[in-house]
């Protein structure tokens, strides 16, 4: 093996790529000294005679290049490339054998997916070069779509509702709740459930991003913000959190909200039966005597009111004591006196049919 030929070796395998080539070519001559060349590289080969053969390699073995010849019996080269492409094998670097230095169909390969074309006759040292740079440039692709996968996971928005992750909200709330605590502010969270009536799964996305459209048109641009919590299947819930607000704004701006939700029309097929829930839940007036207030706390009984029938009797109880033990307020408690009836209605449910905002008919249904 020559000094060049140790280099591409080596620079393929720094790349933990593994140096196997898969060659398909019918003409025996042709292949063999294919082969052989490549293998006197270093590299490990696997041949074939026609595509059907190099398909059956492929559904065994990755193979990181093929290189085909285009005109072959019982699977040509363009219909191997088409085919492998629709299996959706993209990390396979495919070279196109021609007997021609350019042609009109070269366009018909590369709408088949080929990366590149080379000539039988070509040199071994421009042969080598070709090869590096196949190899190269699906190690690059390979590195491209590791990074964008690692992006994804690392942003912080909720790809299905446009909201922040479950995760980025905790830790958002957990600096907005310790900043209103320091300084003495005032912080609320609003729950917002949606769940598609009579349905199992969670509503569309385009649902979901319309929910979170519309609950951003409410409230305050760069104060409020609106995250994603995590609940039981079927539910999609959001934890819009309300810096400076009240426990006494919780029935308004749920009205707010109600009203918004209940007059955009989402783009759904057929209409979408949505069931809305609401809960409320800020720092209790005696949060400021120096009690740490956790974020799980403030969350889970803002969860536990979006539950809550908002009427006297257990769970209304239940929340009540909850709200007391984590100095937490809620809209029906008042120090230690309570409402008979929550002023913060729990339960809507709304039907959008299949319009843009602006048309069709919308109706509240309580």
């Amino acid at each position: 093996m020559n000094a060049e030929a140790m280099a591409i070796r080596m620079s393929v395998l720094g790349r933990a790529l593994p140096p196997r080539i898969l060659v398909v070519e019918d003409d025996a001559l042709e292949l063999e000294a294919i082969a052989d060349r490549l293998t006197g590289a270093g590299f490990d080969i696997q041949t074939a005679t026609n595509g059907a053969e190099a398909l059956e390699h492929l559904s065994r073995q990755w193979f990181p290049v093929m290189i085909t010849d285009w005109q072959m019996p019982v699977m040509d080269g363009i219909e191997l490339t088409r085919r492998l492409r629709a299996q959706g094998v993209a990390d396979t670097y495919v070279i196109m054998l021609t007997m021609r230095e350019a042609s009109p169909d070269y366009e018909q390969g590369y709408l088949s997916g080929v990366d590149d074309y080379l000539t039988k006759r070509l040199a071994n040292a421009d042969l080598m070069i070709r090869i590096h740079a196949a190899f190269n440039t699906l190690s690059l692709r390979r590195t491209l779509h590791e990074t964008r996968a690692a992006l994804e996971a690392a942003l912080p928005i909720d790809p299905q509702s446009g909201a922040f992750t479950a995760a980025e909200s905790l830790t958002k709330l957990t600096s907005e709740l310790r900043r209103a605590q320091r300084y003495g502010r005032l912080l609320s969270v609003m729950t917002v459930a949606v769940q598609s009536a009579g349905a199992v799964g969670l509503p569309a996305d385009e649902i979901l991003q319309a929910v979170v459209a519309a609950l951003r048109r409410v409230i305050r641009t760069h104060i409020d913000w609106i995250g994603r919590i995590e609940t039981g299947p079927g539910v999609a819930a959001f934890l819009v959190v309300l810096p400076e607000a009240a426990q006494s704004d919780g029935p308004a701006i749920k009205g707010r909200m109600s009203q918004e939700l209940a007059e955009f029309g989402a783009e759904a097929r057929g209409g979408t039966r949505l069931t809305l829930e609401f809960g409320f839940a800020s720092l209790d007036r005696s949060s400021g005597d120096g009690t740490v207030i956790d974020v799980e706390d403030l969350v889970g009984v803002a969860e536990q009111c979006r539950k809550c029938p908002g009427q006297a009797g257990a769970q209304q109880l239940s929340t009540v004591q909850r709200s007391v033990a984590a100095h937490v307020g809620i809209c029906c408690r008042h120090g230690y006196a309570v409402d008979e009836a929550c002023t913060l209605k729990s339960v809507e449910a709304l039907v959008y049919p299949s319009t843009i905002r602006g048309g069709g008919d919308r109706r509240s249904v309580r």
